[in-house]
């Protein structure tokens, strides 16, 4: 081709109307990875990324506490004063680079979910006592215990070195526990329950029956933007949380005569003792700017929610016998099926689809890719998953699988093996998602052998994985 030829076509495109708009610049797809990072005695939690780096948690419980006996084999515990309760597990943070590791921090407290944001990587954990401190630091002075029984911490770290950057409490009257947390660009985003008050840096709450939910925006150093508490008499959770760009997603679930900021969550049966669904949209205030109910005559669970590309939210829930969503009614197939439901922008009920079999099924998490659903469930026997059939190989399977905005199948990941196994955790990295595995037996990840663990309850292994 010579020089002319591009000019001219330039030419061309003036004179017919101006010159081309710019181009959107496309999201190179996720490197595939498989890694077995699985311990004795050890449980994976939490999964995060930031397209550099790939990251978990893993929580090693001790088997006699009192004595510091451990399964798996923990560091050994630093000196406490006597007055401290003994903590009750440990939990590893791990950061990759490829499958190679780059670094690992040892904290108190048992893992839960986790979050890469702006060169972080902001840890949740729960328990008693000094939470959140790192191996190593004298537990006693430097960091107080957190309040409540469990109570919680949040800690951050640079996501390229492992240095500690700050840990911020949740403390509680009675007991809290964080069941999401959410990156955005200026901070992150948590969610979870407790009971009594609860009390995040100067921000105070108090619940209003057995348990309530509530989700609170922290910044890029720990301060609290603010705190939002959801619920009524009875017991309410937030179990889902996600963000895009000013807006913030929550999910979870409530009994009737439950609130949000005000605004009555109208249940199914006002005088059934079985929990519905919620799923509400927060600006970046923390006010609310929507919020939709849906349920049945049995309970529902959340597994959490996503925001795609295109400003919808989507739900990952698991519902028994008929469910009401929108104008829609859903039977499962068996004894539980998962769900996944849509709404618009502004609020709209849209699709909504079950995922199952004639046995017990159901989900575990749900994130976004692009415009992209991306869900990790479980199933025993046989199920459907888009055109596909597949079986179970020995006790429960596990199963990833990309939705598009109408509940289509387009994408499917079979996790299988002679044992059980289970997605744990699942987050969006760029241009694809991470997924925590656990599995008891050698298993089939992906499309990626793993091999047996030498404990089967100690089997783990991270997921990376395009979407298209």
């Amino acid at each position: 081709m010579n020089v002319a030829t591009p000019v001219a076509s330039f030419v061309s495109i003036l004179l017919l109307g101006g010159c081309p708009g710019p181009r959107t610049p496309s999201v190179p797809a996720a490197t595939p990875l498989t890694v077995a990072i699985g311990r004795e005695g050890g449980s994976l939690h939490g999964v995060a990324g930031d397209g550099t780096h790939v990251f978990a948690a893993v929580t090693l419980v001790p088997a006699d506490a009192a004595t510091g006996a451990r399964s798996g084999g923990p560091p050994a515990e630093p000196a406490r004063a006597a007055s401290t309760p003994p903590t009750r597990a440990w939990t590893v943070l791990e950061a990759r680079r490829g499958a190679t590791l780059v670094w690992k921090a040892t904290l108190t407290g048992g893992g839960g979910p986790i979050a890469a944001t702006a060169g972080l990587l902001v840890a949740t954990l729960t328990g008693t006592g000094p939470v959140g401190v790192r191996e190593g630091t004298d537990l006693a002075a430097a960091n107080p215990p957190v309040g409540g029984e469990p109570g919680a911490a949040l800690v951050a770290f640079d996501a390229a070195t492992g240095a500690a950057r700050w840990r911020t409490t949740l403390d509680a009257s009675e007991w809290c526990i964080v069941a999401a947390i959410a990156a955005a660009s200026d901070g992150v985003i948590v969610g979870g329950s407790f009971s009594g008050s609860l009390r995040i840096r100067e921000r105070v709450v108090a619940s209003g029956g057995r348990s309530d939910g509530f989700v609170a925006k922290l910044d890029l150093a720990g301060n609290v933007a603010w705190l939002v508490r959801v619920g009524g008499s009875g017991p309410d959770a937030v179990q889902g949380v996600a963000v895009r760009g000013p807006r913030v997603a929550i999910a979870g679930t409530f009994a009737a005569g439950a609130d949000l900021l005000g605004h009555a969550l109208p249940a199914f049966d006002d005088k059934s003792p079985y929990a519905d669904a919620f799923v509400a949209v927060l600006d970046a205030a923390g006010a609310r700017t929507w919020s939709a109910t849906f349920g049945g005559k049995l309970a529902e669970t959340v597994a959490g929610v996503a925001i795609d590309d295109a400003g919808r939210v989507a739900v990952a829930a698991n519902a028994r016998e008929v469910v009401h969503v929108g104008g829609a009614d859903l039977v499962a197939q068996g004894l539980a099926d998962g769900l996944v439901a849509w709404w618009s922008k502004d609020g709209t009920a849209g699709h909504a689809v079950l995922l199952g079999g004639p046995d017990f099924d159901g989900l575990r998490g749900i994130t976004a890719v692009g415009e992209r659903i991306i869900v990790g469930g479980f199933y025993s026997g046989a199920m459907r998953l888009g055109d596909r059939a597949i079986t179970a190989g020995g006790g429960d399977d596990a199963f990833l699988a990309a939705l598009d905005a109408h509940g289509g199948v387009v994408d499917r990941w079979e996790v299988s093996g002679t044992g059980r196994e289970e997605v744990t955790a699942l987050a969006a990295v760029p241009g694809g998602f991470i997924a925590g595995i656990a599995y008891t037996a050698e298993a089939t990840v992906a499309g990626a052998a793993v091999p047996a663990p030498k404990d089967p309850l100690g089997g783990a292994a991270i997921v990376v994985r395009p979407v298209r």
